[in-house]
C-alpha cells in the first residue's frame, strides 16, 4: 500500500508539472531569442511584442527576451535556457531560430518555434514545406525585392560591373548572391563576389575591390548589417567611390539606396501567428510561412552627394521612395 501511495504521489507530481507548463505565475511563457541588436532585429522584436501586448492575451503572457549580441556561443546557451522555460518560442534571425529549434529537439518537447528575419528557412533546415509546415516551426521570411533593387541600380549610368559583398558563412547571403548573379547574367552585366567571414575583415576587403567595379550589392547579411558604418568608412576612403545597394533599410547610412522589407511588419506578422497558436485557433501546420508584406525604399542623397555620386531623377522620383 505504501509503495502504491508513493507511485501515485510521484505520478501526481509529474502530472502537476506538465499541467503547470505556464510556470508558477499561471501565465503562458513566451521566449524571444534575438541574434543581435542592429535595427532590423530590434524592429522585428518590437513588432512581435506590440502585437501580443495589443491582443486580448495581454496580462496573460510573460515575455522573456534574450539578446546574443551576435555571439554564437551565447545564442546557443540562451536557446537552451529559453527552450526549457517557455511555451512558445520566437527566433529573430536564422542563427537564433535554428538554435531554438535544435534546443527544442534536444529536449524532446513539442514547443512551437516561430521565426522572422530569416531569408531561406528551407535551406536553413527549419522546415521542408513552407506551405504546410510539417514540424513545430513556421514564421515570416525577409527575402527582399532583389530584382527590384537591381532594376533601380540599372538606372544609374555606366553600371557595368557589380560585386556582391557578404559573409560566406551565412547561408542566407549565399542564397541571395545566387539570385543576384542570375539577374546580372540575364542582363549581361559583369559581376563577382567579395566575401568575408568576420566583421574585422570588412574594411580591408572593401578596400581591395578592384577599381573597375561600379557598384556593390549588400544582401540581408547579419554581419554586414551590424557593421554598416565600416562599409561607409571604407567607401569614403576609396579613390573610386562605389554605388552601394543595401537590402535592408537599416543599411541606409552606408548605402546610396537601401530597399528591403519592413522588419517591424515582419515582427507583427509573427506576433499574429503567436496569438493564433496561443489561443489554440490554429496549429503550426495551419500557418504557412509568410513573406513580409511591406517593403521600403530609402535613398541617401546626402551621402551620395558627399561621395560625388549623382542619383538619376527617375530614381529619386520612384513612388514611395524616402529621400534623405
Amino acid at each position: 500500500m505504501k509503495k502504491a501511495t508513493m507511485i501515485f504521489a510521484a505520478a501526481a507530481l509529474l502530472l502537476g508539472g506538465l499541467a503547470s507548463c505556464s510556470g508558477n505565475s499561471g501565465k503562458t511563457r513566451v521566449g524571444v531569442l534575438q541574434f543581435g541588436s542592429f535595427e532590423a532585429l530590434e524592429k522585428a522584436k518590437q513588432g512581435f511584442v506590440d502585437v501580443l501586448n495589443a491582443s486580448d492575451l495581454k496580462g496573460k503572457v510573460d515575455i522573456t527576451v534574450k539578446n546574443a549580441a551576435a555571439v554564437g556561443a551565447d545564442d546557443v546557451s540562451f536557446a537552451g535556457t529559453l527552450a526549457s522555460n517557455s511555451d512558445l518560442l520566437y527566433g529573430i534571425a536564422t542563427p537564433s531560430a535554428t538554435h531554438l529549434k535544435t534546443a527544442v529537439g534536444s529536449l524532446g518537447v513539442d514547443i512551437p518555434v516561430l521565426f522572422s528575419a530569416v531569408t531561406n528557412p528551407v535551406g536553413a533546415g527549419l522546415l521542408k514545406n513552407p506551405e504546410k509546415p510539417e514540424g513545430n516551426c513556421t514564421g515570416v521570411v525577409d527575402l527582399g525585392p532583389i530584382e527590384d533593387q537591381l532594376e533601380i541600380l540599372a538606372k544609374f549610368p555606366d553600371v557595368d560591373n557589380v560585386v556582391t559583398f557578404f559573409n560566406s558563412d551565412e547561408g542566407n547571403s549565399v542564397y541571395q548572391a545566387d539570385i543576384v548573379d542570375a539577374w546580372l547574367d540575364e542582363h549581361h552585366i559583369a559581376h563577382s563576389r567579395k566575401t568575408i567571414t568576420q566583421a574585422s575583415e570588412i574594411s580591408s576587403a572593401f578596400a581591395s575591390i578592384p577599381s573597375d567595379v561600379d557598384a556593390v550589392f549588400l544582401p540581408t547579411d547579419d554581419t554586414i548589417a551590424n557593421s554598416i558604418n565600416l562599409i561607409k568608412s571604407a567607401n569614403e576612403s576609396r579613390m573610386d567611390k562605389l554605388i552601394v545597394v543595401g537590402s535592408d533599410t537599416g543599411m541606409s547610412p552606408g548605402s546610396v539606396f537601401a530597399m528591403g522589407v519592413d522588419y517591424y511588419q515582419c515582427g507583427k506578422q509573427a506576433g499574429q501567428m503567436a496569438v493564433s497558436l496561443l489561443k489554440k485557433e490554429k496549429t503550426v501546420a495551419q500557418l504557412p510561412v509568410e513573406s513580409c508584406s511591406t517593403k521600403n525604399l530609402l535613398i541617401n542623397q546626402t551621402w551620395a552627394n558627399a561621395l560625388g555620386i549623382e542619383i538619376p531623377e527617375e530614381v529619386l522620383n520612384i513612388p514611395g521612395a524616402i529621400v534623405q
